[in-house]
């Protein structure tokens, strides 16, 4: 006769209720969280394209995307390419204008956009920053490059399992 107090039924209970929280906190380690326990450490950088005029905008960019990506909470710049969790590398800085057609000529549109390549290990994706705004309000690389920023947190958000294991990972560089 068991009673309903007894040790014998807590034993046979008790794992039918922790059994679900068991695979709790292993579901949730693939999950981003609000904010990394620890910045990713973030390295921006230039493609090497073969057009001295693309250059040369480029590496007008790469100051103010540094600047935009330090400022956000997840990241955290790195001195090389080899020590940081992702590299940013920016292929393309563009400024034009646009028209908007419709049945009548509408205002001229300037825009602004950064576009990148994100690489963390074997995860990577195209990002572009955009800053799209009347003629007469001037969009800015400013604006572009914030925007590039939080494309590469959602990436790291999306890719957050996989940045979590490059970081326990040895690196080749060091014992």
């Amino acid at each position: 006769m068991i009673r309903s107090g007894s040790a014998r039924t807590w034993v046979l209970v008790l794992p039918l209720f922790l059994a679900p929280l068991g695979n709790q906190p292993v579901a949730a380690q693939d999950e981003a969280p609000r904010r990394p326990p620890e910045p990713f450490r973030v390295f921006v950088e230039t493609s090497d394209p073969g057009d001295a005029e693309l250059k040369t905008r480029l590496e007008e960019a790469v100051p103010m995307v540094r600047e935009r990506v330090q400022r956000r909470k997840w990241f955290q710049l790195a001195e090389s390419a080899e020590e940081a969790d992702v590299v940013l590398r920016i292929v393309n800085y563009h400024n034009s204008n646009a028209h908007k057609w419709g049945w009548f000529e509408g205002p001229t549109v300037e825009l602004v956009y950064v576009d990148a390549v994100a690489v963390a290990g074997t995860a990577r994706e195209k990002l572009s920053g955009l800053d799209q705004r009347p003629v007469l309000l001037g969009a800015s690389l400013r604006n572009a490059a914030s925007h590039l920023a939080e494309e590469l947190e959602r990436f790291c958000k999306e890719n957050y399992a996989a940045l979590m294991r490059l970081r326990t990972e040895p690196r080749p560089d060091t014992p």
